[in-house]
């Protein structure tokens, strides 16, 4: 694609002292993968100085990035910053709408996306649009506790979301409820689950093979690799293993691995007596080769997401075999096969989850069955091959058969 191309999001970039440029691990993945089709490539990013001497974990040097131009916000802190930050980001956006062909944005980013100065400002700004969906923690829970804040929250993003949608170009979401939540029009829609997943972090079938004669006599080992937050579910996880407690007469090991601020509480949760079932908590590590060197030995994954959101460790459990007991979220369900790659039960529903769990620990065959379907699932599901389907539909958009 040879037009100018600006990609907005609420991502930061940080600057060292020697004007060095550094971003999240994940993120310079990503970007990559942008500037593989993307000729004529800039960003629209808050951007953060570093102090002499000072260092950050999880970053990687982008400064030898081809990036055209990094039009820099200012980050959002507290609702004071906010209220400072507004008019100078809307003048820095409105500096990228102004050399931009074509403008990206997604849903999400805080304390607002960046798609809602966009929309204000296509009246006035000639541009291309491309919005990504791929988020809804603004939107409320099954089950949630409904107070005014939220309440607004959730109304005031489908409103906006609704009307960027509309007016955009090309229209991303990375799951089918998302398009369906926010639009009835299928013209210049593609649905493109989210995922990281590289081809070669993918577990070939032999070396399943292998791994399910290593651990056929061994307890079944489950891990639950989530953030510790309610919304992930794991108070409906605490709830089913103390149910598990009292009806299991098989060991099995249960591990929490994730980060957030539930993480002492889990712990306390670890310290309880739950019988057979051993529960344990495991510092999470490093995205890539370190994490998928931790999660070899797990035979199930549990999921226990309360939002819609489309998690994508789902992808990151089938890469290495792992079939998921997950809730039956949409995020959830639009990605996987319920009793061919993976078992779901009802969002919340402690009970079902443990008898769902029951089934499985004392039917065991049935994982090696889960987890080669599983595994077969994500060969085309790659974060390259991800790129690939949103470069031909751009392309398809904006150029038509030329």
């Amino acid at each position: 694609m040879s037009e100018h191309y600006v990609l907005c999001n609420r991502i930061p970039i940080y600057r060292g002292v020697q004007g060095r440029l550094y971003c999240d691990q994940l993120w310079a993945k990503d970007l990559k993968y942008h500037m593989d089709y993307i000729r004529s490539f800039s960003l629209c990013c808050p951007v953060v100085e570093l102090k002499e001497n000072e260092n950050i974990v999880g970053v990687e040097d982008i400064s030898d990035f081809p990036i055209e131009n990094i039009y820099a916000l200012r980050q959002d802190h507290g609702l004071l910053s906010v209220m400072c930050n507004l008019i100078p980001n809307i003048r820095v956006v409105i500096k990228a709408s102004k050399f931009a062909d074509i403008m990206h944005s997604g849903g999400a980013g805080w304390a607002f996306p960046i798609s809602f100065y966009l929309l204000l400002l296509r009246r006035f700004i000639k541009f291309k649009w491309v919005i990504v969906i791929e988020s809804s923690f603004w939107m409320l829970n099954s089950g949630e506790k409904i107070t005014f804040r939220r309440f607004a929250e959730h109304h005031i993003y489908t409103i906006l979301l609704r009307q960027c949608i509309r007016h955009a170009d090309a229209r991303i979401f990375t799951q089918t409820f998302y398009k369906n939540y926010f639009t009835s029009d299928n013209e210049r829609v593609l649905i493109a689950p989210a995922t990281w997943i590289e081809p070669e972090s993918i577990l070939s079938l032999t070396a399943l093979e292998q791994k399910h004669i290593q651990i056929q006599n061994e307890p079944l080992n489950i891990l639950f690799p989530s953030r510790m937050e309610e919304n992930k579910g794991i108070y409906v996880l605490f709830d089913a293993i103390r149910l598990l407690s009292l009806r299991l007469h098989l060991p099995v090991n249960i591990d929490f691995m994730g980060s957030g601020r539930l993480v002492e509480i889990c712990k306390q949760f670890v310290d309880e007596d739950h019988g057979f079932v051993n529960v344990r908590y495991k510092e999470p590590v490093e995205y890539g080769e370190k994490f998928f060197k931790q999660i070899e030995k797990y035979g199930l994954a549990i999921i226990c997401n309360l939002s819609e959101e489309q998690p994508r460790i789902v992808f990151d459990m089938f890469s290495q075999g792992i079939p998921v007991l997950a809730s039956n979220t949409t995020g959830i369900a639009d990605i996987t096969k319920n009793e061919v790659n993976s078992v779901l039960f009802e969002r919340g529903n402690a009970a079902d989850l443990m008898e769902k769990l029951v089934y499985l620990i004392e039917n065991p065959i049935q994982l090696p069955l889960l987890a080669t379907e599983a595994l077969k699932t994500v060969k085309d599901k790659t974060h390259r091959q991800m790129h690939r389907e949103r470069e031909e539909f751009l392309q398809r958009i904006f150029h038509g058969d030329d």
